[in-house]
């Protein structure tokens, strides 16, 4: 009886130790990961560079100044600048379109500006308001007094200007003096002709409402006697100037 006991408990450990000896290379059973899928908020990879964009022009500001002096320029067109402030005064020279020039005067009714020349800042000249515009401080301009017009050109000529007396012997006939006057703007002129043989004539006064050209003549009777002799235009006023010429007698 005892000994049955022992071998039944020596068959039930021998069954026992052998799940206690597993062996070394029975693979572990591995727990299982979860995949979590991609989020359907992130953006899907591409290959395809992005290009980012150039920055546009953008167009600066406009600049405004006022000037340090005052200046003048043209509204629409070119425009002419006188001699004096008006259309009765001879043209000096001009203002284009987007050239400017400084203001040293202007006339009594403001109706006129007194500016430097544009092609000749040695010397200035006029421009009408009414066509052009003005910037900076208008108010210092000084009203300046308008110059005076003056004759700037005379000339003569005698007609015949060669006379042929045989022997100094033959009927006189009237020579013709012709003569111009130029001035640069509305005057009052005086002047005569003069000749060598005949002496001076009457002295005239001619009005001139605005600058230009006049011509004016006259006749004399020359003296039969061989030679050269002069014949002369001169003004008197406004200004002081003459013009001189000469025709020729011979006594074949």
């Amino acid at each position: 009886m005892k000994s049955r006991i022992i071998l039944t408990a020596l068959l039930a450990l021998a069954f026992i130790l052998p799940a206690c000896n597993l062996p070394s290379n029975v693979p572990a059973t591995e727990t299982p990961t979860l995949a979590i899928p991609p989020s359907a908020t992130q953006p899907p990879l591409t290959d395809t560079p992005t290009q980012t964009p150039l920055p546009t022009d953008t167009p600066l500001p406009t600049l405004t100044f006022t000037p340090t002096v005052p200046i003048a320029f043209p509204k629409d067109v070119a425009v002419n600048c006188r001699f004096g402030p008006g259309q009765e005064w001879i043209v000096l020279s001009g203002l284009s379109v987007g050239q400017t020039s400084q203001i040293v005067g202007r006339n009594s009714s403001g109706s006129w500006w007194y500016i430097v020349d544009p092609f000749n800042s040695s010397r200035n000249c006029w421009v009408a308001a009414s066509v052009t515009n003005a910037a900076g401080n208008l108010a210092v301009i000084p009203v300046v007094e308008t110059a005076k017009a003056s004759v700037t050109n005379v000339t003569v000529k005698v007609e015949p200007n060669k006379i042929s007396f045989p022997g100094c012997v033959g009927l006189i006939l009237a020579s013709k003096i012709e003569g111009t006057i130029e001035t640069n703007g509305p005057a009052t002129v005086k002047w005569y002709f003069e000749t060598q043989q005949a002496g001076a004539q009457s002295t005239q006064t001619t009005q001139f409402d605005s600058f230009g050209v006049k011509t004016f003549s006259a006749e004399f009777n020359p003296s039969i006697s061989a030679g050269t002799y002069w014949v002369r235009l001169i003004v008197t006023s406004p200004n002081s100037i003459q013009a001189e010429t000469s025709y020729k007698i011979e006594c074949p």
